[in-house]
Parts: C-alpha cells; structure tokens; sequence
C-alpha cells in the first residue's frame, strides 16, 4: 500500500461524508455497537492517529486503533473535521514514511503496514457510512482491489479479533466491493 492510495481512499470516504447530514448521525451502522457520528467520531480520529504515527509525533487525542477517540472530533461540522484531518493525513504521508519503521500502540510497524491500515479503515469505513445513509456503496476497483490484497496478507483468524468479525461468504461472482467487505465480516 503506499500514499496514493490513501489518497484515493481519503477522497472515496470524502464523498460519502460530504452527504452526511445531522438527521444521519444518530443512525446504526454496519459497525453494531457505533451511530455514523460514533464512526464519523473514529474515522476522523484514525485521521489524526495516522498523522502522528506516519510523522512519528506523539498523538493529539488519545485513541487507540480500532477504538473512538477520548474527545468528539467533530466539533458541530463532520465535513470540515474529516477535511482537515484528510489534509494532515495526506502532508504525513510522504513516500519515505511508507520505507521506515515507526512506533505505534500496537508495537513498532513497517510503515508501508501502517499506512495499509490507515487506509483500509477509511476505505472500508466509507462503505460503512454509506450504507449506513442509503448512499451508494461501492468502492473504486482499484482502490477495492488493493485493500482486499492488502487485508488478505494481513489479517489473519488469529488478528480478526476483537475489531474484525469472521469473514462472510459471498458468491465468487461477487464484485471486488462485496468481497473486501464481507472479508472484513460485514454483511455486503
């Protein structure tokens, strides 16, 4: 995984927030125990989370990957908190960020790993949300393409738990979307 596909899954995600509207937040998600502001509240602090350990600085908000920051992110304007969070992100996500080894709660990670995961949460949480206010939910190809791989050669049935739930079977003609996400045990 490298920075451009963050980018592309940034801007995915970005569309399906930019539709969000205050009626939604108090809406379920595919995420059984968060509303789409719970999730918005996480992706956004996976945002921030993701900045500071590419940029190997301490944290600005306590989090815990897989879990919701300590503080809401959102501050009365999900749109612009994912916007600003996207750009700080992106400025992290520099190509030799991606080749070294940097600290992470989890213990020390390749970067290339790191930004993989960054990138498989806002992806795969952009569906989430999609489907959470009836929007589309279908994920660029490539972009689908190379989460799956990526999720395939890192997640394993001793990592899924307690944040991944066992892989959901779905038709082999089923899009790369549907795949990706019933891999990561959400009903497509």
């Amino acid at each position: 995984m490298h920075e451009k596909t963050m980018a592309v899954a940034c801007e995915s995600t970005r569309a399906v927030v930019d539709r969000i509207g205050e009626a939604d937040l108090d809406r379920p998600t595919p995420c059984a125990d968060w509303t789409v502001g719970e999730l918005l509240n996480h992706v956004v602090g996976t945002l921030h989370l993701g900045r500071s350990l590419l940029d190997d600085v301490p944290p600005s908000t306590a989090m815990m990957p897989g879990g919701l920051p300590d503080v809401d992110l959102l501050d009365g304007d999900p749109g612009k908190a994912y916007r600003v969070g996207v750009e700080g992100l992106l400025a992290a996500a520099r190509p030799e960020a991606f080749t070294r080894m940097h600290q992470t709660p989890l213990g020390e990670m390749p970067g290339e790993i790191l930004g993989g995961f960054t990138t498989l949460d806002i992806a795969v949480h952009g569906w989430d949300l999609a489907v959470a206010t009836n929007q589309p939910a279908v994920l660029d190809e490539a972009l689908a393409s190379d989460v799956l791989a990526f999720a395939r050669r890192t997640i394993t049935t001793d990592t899924r738990a307690p944040r991944i739930g066992p892989e959901v079977a779905v038709d082999p003609s089923a899009t790369t979307t549907s795949r990706l996400v019933a891999f990561l045990g959400r009903t497509p």
